[in-house]
């Protein structure tokens, strides 16, 4: 196989698994948000259909959740196996970004998730409701995987060294010039 062909399958590789990445991730930051709100309605009206639709959607969520955790891992790996030398050079920047986003996720998401899921009739309805809010609260750690790729898009605040790049000094720059533009179109 010609040097090309291996280029063509790593990006092959890496487009695929950022493809179920970008899926998976983004359905379960939805469903923790509306998990919250079926869960509070259910303590707020005692009404079972609103139990009944938490169960059937935690357990989508759950699937989503695995899912995204997996090719996350992988993607991870890909980026630094793959584009060896790029991400050499943008560690000192991507890497707090990326960082920040897995201890979020893994640390305030993950640890609620457990209780979210398996805690049900073993702790009251009151720390369900705040895992489920922990949960989501978690998921907004999406934010710091949209600025990575805000300053991948648009890199700024940066200064070359010799051995890569020195990362940014100012807040603005972490978030790249395209982020604030995506949170004023995500607000309406």
């Amino acid at each position: 196989m010609t040097s090309q062909t291996f280029i063509d399958l790593s990006r092959w590789q890496f487009a695929t698994t950022a493809a179920f990445h970008m899926t998976f991730p983004a359905l379960s930051v939805g469903l923790a948000i509306f998990l919250c709100i079926l869960y509070g309605a259910y303590c707020k009206t005692g009404n079972p259909l609103y139990l009944q639709m938490f169960r059937f959607w935690r357990s989508i969520f759950a699937i989503g959740f695995a899912l995204g955790i997996v090719s996350g891992i992988v993607l991870t790996f890909e980026l630094g196996l793959n584009w060896g030398n790029y991400a050499r050079a943008v560690g000192p920047i991507l890497g707090p970004m990326i960082c920040m986003e897995a201890l979020m996720a893994f640390f305030r998401e993950a640890g609620f998730f457990g209780i979210l899921v398996w805690g049900e009739g073993r702790v009251s309805r009151r720390v369900t409701m705040i895992s489920a809010c922990m949960v989501a609260l978690g998921a907004l750690s999406t934010a710091w995987i949209l600025d990575a790729n805000s300053w991948m898009q648009t890199p700024a605040g940066y200064r070359p060294v010799r051995t890569g790049l020195r990362g940014p000094r100012r807040r603005r720059d972490v978030h790249g010039t395209r982020q604030p533009a995506a949170q004023r179109h995500r607000r309406g």
